[in-house]
């Protein structure tokens, strides 16, 4: 892993791009964001607190289906939804609330898409992690009011569940991207002058359940997971024998919660 530019990957960041975040132009991909676990009602209520600026307008980064936009344009002026892939984008205008007045899909990437600064608030999720960090940064730094914040949220179970090694280890098995490693975003922009942070919140745990197939559907919403690129109907077989024991009733019952963290972008140069 090259911690310092801050990459998923030991292989170059353009070739990662092309194979692996082009896959979100999938559909199928797309269609399956929607059975990932939810960010839940105390961290929308702290991005709204981080919105302090007028005008009470939102960028949201990579925003997918618009899990985020959807629900903050209720509450702000306007979100701009920015996703590099139109399906995602199509996906999300379906969705409840995806028509709203308050919402702006964008179709592009963070690098270089049309925008309309000033943001009282840019947030990401997940997908942060695939943009050119040298780039955005400091673009997310120049397109901010005053107070501005960068928030980047994403949902984690709350404890190890007995059958989460065995679904790691069929993850690991047929993962097209075999080269990543984890590391700390927010660590390595840091690290190279990037981003100051200020604040971080685990919210409370909250219930959540779904069916076995959803969770299922849910591991193929990653890029190295997407069904058109791996054995599906073998790994789904071995995720439904896996989890069987646990779930008699086809129900697959989780305590999550949602981590925050935000801070500033910065423009070093």
């Amino acid at each position: 892993v090259d911690n310092t530019k801050g990459r998923a990957s030991t292989i170059d960041y353009d070739q990662v791009v092309q194979s692996h975040a082009t896959r979100w132009h999938d559909a199928d991909a797309a269609a399956s964001y929607a059975s990932r676990p939810p960010y839940g009602d105390e961290l929308f209520e702290l991005l709204v607190g981080l919105v302090i600026d007028e005008p009470r307008r939102v960028l949201d980064v990579g925003c997918g289906t618009g899990k985020i936009s959807r629900v903050l344009s209720t509450q702000v002026d306007q979100v701009d939804a920015l996703d590099f892939a139109p399906q995602m984008i199509a996906e999300g205008k379906r969705l409840p609330s995806g028509d709203s007045e308050r919402i702006r899909w964008i179709v592009g990437r963070a690098e270089d898409a049309q925008l309309a600064p000033p943001y009282a608030l840019i947030v990401g999720g997940e997908s942060v992690h695939w943009m050119d960090w040298d780039v955005v940064l400091p673009r997310f730094a120049r397109s901010l009011t005053p107070n501005g914040m960068l928030a980047i949220a994403r949902v984690d179970d709350t404890a190890p569940a007995p059958w989460r090694e065995g679904l790691l280890a069929s993850i690991k098995r047929y993962s097209t991207q075999q080269a990543w490693r984890p590391f700390d975003m927010i660590t390595a922009w840091t690290k190279v002058g990037l981003y100051q942070p200020i604040g971080s919140v685990l919210t409370k745990p909250f219930a959540f359940e779904q069916s076995v197939e959803a969770f299922i559907d849910a591991q193929h919403a990653m890029s190295s997971l997407t069904r058109a690129h791996i054995d599906a109907d073998t790994f789904d077989s071995e995720i439904r024998a896996l989890l069987a024991p646990y779930c008699p009733d086809g129900i697959l019952r989780r305590e999550v919660h949602a981590h925050l963290e935000w801070g500033k972008p910065l423009d070093p140069g």
